[in-house]
């Protein structure tokens, strides 16, 4: 029996590189396979086509990686959906405002839902936040708001009472970047750390650094301004996996061809200021 699910769409109105590492690109990365294995991917959405697509993509298929992003000072969407088996989830759809997102997220954790991806874009009053969430056991913390100092104080607390960062996302301004996180506990003691880079060049020396090392990104944010990362590191085996970064709209459709042509698909889609970054691993 499938899950059931929800999305609750909080809001309709609109506001108008290589990590390891192009044919003409539409801005929907839609694939389909005609094995068991059922997915969709989509970015590049208003907030109209986001809509239209929800209602059959959720009927038989759950969400694994969302992004809200701007592009051109307008809100942009990026997904990925497969029918792997997994909890009862929910979503929680462009909230505009820390209060109407803390509101919401007070009200589905009351009803045994986890945060699992907390995605973001804007600032101040015109943040705009959408999140997954499933049903689950396990203790968790999420934070949102906080600047860069606070969410290092945050990563240190985390680390030392057993918790692993599972999603991270920045928004606000290149000046005044703001933090949405989730930790969850980590019983078995997965060594992690993050880092923050300024250019994609600084970027693609960390990550030679940290693969030498046994690391792998688990997740990777565009800065606001599109210049720069901050990835989330974490040492364990998962199998075959690729990352990118510094991509554009048309790349990040070139890679997705490329990827799921051998297999592998995205388990992590960040954009801001029309920058992608993803994480492709076996499904």
């Amino acid at each position: 029996m499938r899950a059931p699910r929800k999305i609750m769409i909080a809001a309709t109105t609109f506001l108008a590189a290589v990590s390891v590492a192009a044919p003409p690109a539409s801005a929907n990365a839609r694939a389909e396979t005609t094995t068991p294995y059922e997915y969709r991917g989509y970015h590049g959405l208003n907030h109209t086509k986001m809509i239209s697509i929800f209602p059959a993509t959720s009927a038989d298929l759950r969400p694994v990686t969302f992004s809200i992003g701007l592009q051109k000072s307008t809100e942009r969407y990026a997904m990925f959906w497969d029918n792997k088996p997994g909890p009862d989830w929910t979503m929680e759809v462009e909230l505009r405002g820390s209060a109407a997102y803390q509101k919401r997220f007070d009200q589905v954790t009351a009803n045994g839902y986890q945060p699992t991806v907390v995605t973001a874009t804007g600032s101040g009053p015109n943040t705009v936040f959408t999140a997954i969430y499933e049903k689950k056991t396990g203790k968790f913390i999420a934070r949102h708001g906080i600047g860069i100092p606070e969410f290092l104080l945050a990563n240190t607390d985390a680390n030392r009472n057993g918790y692993i960062p599972v999603s991270v996302n920045l928004y606000g301004t290149a000046s005044s970047p703001r933090v949405a996180a989730v930790w969850a506990a980590n019983p078995s003691g997965v060594s992690w750390h993050f880092t923050l880079s300024d250019s994609a060049s600084e970027y693609q020396r960390i990550f030679n650094i940290n693969v030498k090392r046994g690391y792998r990104p688990s997740a990777i944010t565009v800065t606001p301004d599109g210049k720069g990362y901050l990835t989330i590191w974490r040492k364990d085996t998962i199998g075959a996996w690729y990352a990118f970064h510094g991509m554009s709209a048309a790349q990040y459709q070139a890679r997705f061809d490329e990827m799921t042509a051998k297999g592998l698909y995205p388990t992590w889609i960040d954009m801001e200021n029309g920058v992608y970054a993803a994480i492709f691993t076996r499904r």
